[in-house]
């Protein structure tokens, strides 16, 4: 399960890839960027961030 590394959201989606690698958008808060977080199905789904 793919999130947005700047607020957690799980509405992140592919918007272009390549050779690359992929660019990602979060529909939530208009991240977009390379980086994604990736978490097992099994995580909670709070939405607090551990810093």
């Amino acid at each position: 399960m793919l999130r947005c590394p700047k607020c957690g959201s799980r509405e992140i989606y592919p918007v272009a890839g390549g050779y690359t690698g992929w660019i990602y958008r979060c529909k939530k808060c208009g991240y977009q960027g390379a980086l994604v977080l990736e978490y097992d199905e099994e995580e909670p789904e709070s939405g607090d961030r551990r810093q």
